[in-house]
């Protein structure tokens, strides 16, 4: 059997090296990633006007119709109906974004979410970004990111999980809180690809509150509770089913300051003719 010398096989080693790559596997930077996801949600939402979602949290339905407009840059978003501000487009809101996110975005590796394989990317820098701005959360008070982790499907580029990081500001006090975002079950409507269920976990949340705000809570779950008991077995099963598993993520709030929720979307009606 003939054998290779020495110099010949250290020529050939990288040509080895190369072929056994799987085909696509050319490294892309964090850039390449997001500006792809971009062109490809940008695609997929062409020739779409509005689009209405019906959306169930907590046991409560909710209804809302987004509509196509240009935000400053002359960039497609997409933000709900009656509203000109191009800051409120939900999640194109966050696609709109991506060129300034690409700019400082770093490519962490790559990691699993719900069985898909992700780029992992890392945000250090939010300034000059929309989210950079106060989120109103109602009377739970205001949440200013200061870094993220957004995970993007390797194959179809997709956003499968984003991980925001910042403080939370209530009364004027300030505290560390985190919010987690899983989307999955995405389902194609009309060529939009629209994920039908959202995870969120935030961390921190009642950190904010204050004693005298914790002990109404306390007292309110305790009566709910009590309310309950006096129920029966019926009518408890119902009132808990309508309640969506209010009354046991107020109580893990409490006891962890961890709140989650679950945004399940029931109906995506796309270029209705709408007033």
């Amino acid at each position: 059997m003939k054998t290779l010398s020495t110099s010949a096989g250290r020529r050939l080693l990288p040509l080895a090296v190369v072929l056994a790559l799987p085909s696509g596997a050319t490294a892309q930077s964090a850039k390449e990633i997001l500006m792809t996801s971009l062109e490809k949600y940008e695609q997929r939402m062409e020739g779409i006007e509005n689009y209405t979602t019906v959306q169930e949290t907590m046991g409560f339905e909710t209804e809302l119709t987004f509509v196509r407009t240009k935000d400053d840059e002359g960039r497609t978003v997409f933000v709900p109906k009656g509203r000109e501000d191009a800051s409120s487009g939900g999640m194109s809101n966050f696609y709109r974004m991506y060129p300034k996110i690409a700019e400082r975005a770093e490519l962490e590796g790559t990691e699993s979410v719900d069985g898909e394989q992700c780029h992992v990317l890392a945000i250090s820098d939010f300034s000059g970004l929309d989210l950079d701005e106060q989120m109103e959360m109602g009377d739970r008070g205001d949440f200013v990111p200061k870094t993220g982790l957004l995970y993007v499907d390797t194959d179809d580029h997709l956003i499968r999980k984003m991980e925001l990081g910042g403080e939370i500001t209530r009364d004027g006090q300030t505290s560390p809180m985190t919010a987690v975002t899983v989307l999955s079950d995405y389902r194609e409507v009309e060529g939009m690809l629209h994920p039908f269920q959202l995870h969120i976990t935030a961390t921190g949340l009642a950190a904010g509150m204050s004693e005298e705000e914790m002990e109404e809570a306390r007292r309110g779950l305790a009566e709910m509770e009590k309310n309950l008991e006096g129920m029966d077995a019926t009518q408890r099963a119902m009132v808990e089913r309508m309640m969506g598993g209010q009354m046991e993520k107020l109580r893990k709030m409490l006891e962890s300051g961890q709140f989650e929720i679950t945004v399940v979307t029931k109906e995506v009606r796309v270029n209705e003719a709408i007033q």
